[in-house]
């Protein structure tokens, strides 16, 4: 199956897993923060959830509450990403896409000094392959991963565990994902994976 039907597959399947999903959140929340990833990072970025996806906030709460760094993604007319610190009660403004991102972007940090990276996705399988929404804006941004897979930061998508495909096609830019989370686990694709830091 092609990427564009599987996405109108997936994107079918979410909304009606959102529709009864409520404490989905807050459980895939809890296998996260509970998990050594999380307490290993320090610098973490997320995003706000958009139309059907997994809500994000309680997941940014708790980044706030572990004393850690939240960060949020900003598109770049490059097609790749930046990544600007995030506080509570920063303003936000929506971007092309209407998808809110920070109004201020100041303090960025560069993608190779993330410890870990939330990601959306409207797929996954279970050697690591992402369906996103088609934009390759987080291949574009991590694409460093392809001949560095062990180097900060470790990709981890974060999603319902009806996101699950039997297999996905991938094109030799699409970046694995090193492990997904979902309201019933967190599962690392590569468990044996250290994340090393880049180079100073």
């Amino acid at each position: 199956m092609h990427k564009s039907a599987l996405r109108k597959k997936f994107y079918a399947i979410r909304k009606q897993t959102a529709a009864h999903a409520t404490n989905a959140a807050k459980e895939a929340v809890s296998q996260l923060s509970a998990h050594a990833l999380f307490a290993n990072s320090h610098h973490i970025a997320c995003y706000l959830a958009f139309r059907d996806e997994i809500d994000t906030l309680p997941l940014i709460r708790a980044i706030w509450q572990s004393n850690k760094i939240c960060y949020l993604p900003i598109l770049q007319t490059t097609r790749a990403l930046k990544f600007a610190q995030y506080h509570e009660g920063d303003l936000l403004k929506p971007n092309q896409f209407s998808i809110l991102e920070p109004e201020n972007n100041a303090s960025m940090i560069d993608p190779m000094r993330l410890d870990l990276v939330i990601m959306p996705l409207v797929a996954y399988d279970k050697t690591g392959n992402r369906l996103g929404t088609g934009g390759g804006y987080y291949d574009r941004t991590f694409a460093f991963k392809k001949t560095h897979p062990h180097q900060k930061p470790c990709l981890l998508g974060f999603t319902y565990a009806s996101q699950e495909a039997m297999g996905l096609p991938h094109d030799p830019w699409d970046i694995l994902l090193d492990g997904v989370v979902t309201e019933k686990t967190v599962h690392l694709f590569n468990r044996s994976a250290t994340f090393r830091s880049p180079p100073p």
